[in-house]
């Protein structure tokens, strides 16, 4: 059985979802990262559900759910589970988190920002001036 038929099994086994650490001490694989990249892996073919989840008095977590579980209220998808127009903007901001390791909310408040800025201020001789509407 591979580490990817472990992770599988365990994931569907637990419809409340788990945590990358989570699924790293129950089934033994190590080191934790290679667990995010088997799940991140079973995401994209459609085998499991990745989304972002807030428990009472813990931080935002990503939590692994069998595909067809219900996810619960505080759920946010991640890049690829859902279809449509929103699927390529998604990846890219799962991309992101991956490479960065810093959450959506955090990547997403600073690209806001920084289109902020962009938008209300112009260039004018190499000095930023706001825009004047």
């Amino acid at each position: 059985m591979t580490n990817a038929d472990t992770l599988l099994r365990v994931i569907n086994q637990h419809p409340e979802g788990l945590d990358d650490d989570e699924i790293s001490d129950e089934t033994g694989v190590k080191p934790r990262q290679q667990v995010y990249y088997i799940c991140t892996r079973l995401a994209a073919e459609g085998r499991i559900r990745r989304v972002s989840v807030q428990k009472d008095g813990k931080r935002r977590k990503i939590h692994n759910f069998p595909a067809g579980a219900t996810l619960p209220a505080s759920a946010i998808p991640q890049a690829g589970a859902e279809e449509g127009e929103d699927g390529h903007w998604r990846r890219r901001l799962s991309m992101l988190v991956a490479a960065t390791g810093r959450a959506e909310i955090e990547l997403l408040d600073e690209a806001l920002l920084d289109l902020a800025k962009k938008v209300l201020t112009e260039e004018v001789g190499g000095l930023k001036k706001p825009k004047l509407f």
